[in-house]
């Protein structure tokens, strides 16, 4: 089975360039910071570029060895998520709102082309569905 890559959600573009701007502010390599969150750099650096999901506990390593609060950081990353493609600048609030929409529009994976009928039986027979273990089959 061909396993397909998983694609990040354009939110993690956001969420990755308010942790490099977070680690700026706070003057830290990416080195030292993979270092001390034990997240290995190559992958600290596909979360910043947002090439890859970041996880909670890898934001709350991350946040800890900032010194920030991890809500800020996402704070950060939702105002900026709210202004994409968009003129004005949004709130913290509104760049939840977008992207709760875009994660409740769920794909639709199943077509109706791929309706299979069904051949044999439509319900198990009574020994089976009544009896599944062996004292009971022993009775009747």
């Amino acid at each position: 089975m061909v396993r397909r890559k998983k694609t990040p959600h354009p939110f993690d573009e956001h969420l990755g360039s308010a942790i490099r701007a977070a680690r700026r502010r706070r003057s830290v390599t990416r080195e030292a910071l993979a270092r001390q969150t034990g997240i290995p750099l190559s992958n600290l650096k596909r979360r910043e570029d947002g090439a890859n999901e970041t996880s909670v506990s890898e934001l709350e390593r991350i946040s800890s060895v900032l010194q920030i609060p991890t809500r800020e950081i996402v704070d950060m990353a939702l105002i900026d998520y709210s202004a994409a493609g968009s003129v004005s600048r949004g709130s913290a609030q509104d760049g939840l709102d977008k992207l709760l929409a875009s994660v409740s529009e769920a794909p639709r994976t199943i077509d109706a082309a791929d309706n299979v009928t069904y051949l044999g039986h439509v319900s198990p027979g009574l020994l089976d569905a009544a009896n599944t273990d062996e004292r009971t089959r022993e009775t009747d």
